[in-house]
């Protein structure tokens, strides 16, 4: 049985975001069907495990 130390927690955040970065997150959001906060999650969670690969080479 799991207790509530073993499963991983997510955390809201909020962010601001320039005009036409916002724009372009809503475009891409209507073209592929992927809420805008899915999409940003994404993008985030992407960035952060390619930095941590990154830097674990040196």
């Amino acid at each position: 049985m799991a207790t509530m130390g073993d499963s991983k927690q997510q955390k809201r955040i909020a962010v601001s975001l320039p005009d036409d970065a916002r724009e372009f997150l809503e475009i891409e959001s209507k073209e592929t069907g992927v809420p805008l906060s899915n999409l940003l999650s994404y993008i985030v969670a992407n960035y952060v495990r390619d930095e941590k690969r990154k830097r674990s080479l040196f």
